[in-house]
């Protein structure tokens, strides 16, 4: 399973990483995904699409 969300599609992204002598490494910056239910099957989701979610629902019932 790639590490991606599987609401909006959110993967890695790289960046270079600097050591105190200026030596480049390539380091990759992953997205914070956590299980959550997403109709009604449990998925991989960014807390970003979990806090929208919430946001979205909790407007829906006011």
């Amino acid at each position: 399973m790639p590490r991606m969300c599987a609401i909006c599609g959110k993967g890695y992204s790289k960046t270079i990483k600097r050591s105190h002598s200026m030596r480049a490494s390539i380091k990759r910056l992953l997205p914070n995904l956590q299980w959550t239910k997403h109709e009604g099957q449990r998925v991989k989701a960014c807390t970003s699409c979990i806090k929208t979610k919430s946001k979205r629902l909790a407007k829906a019932t006011v």
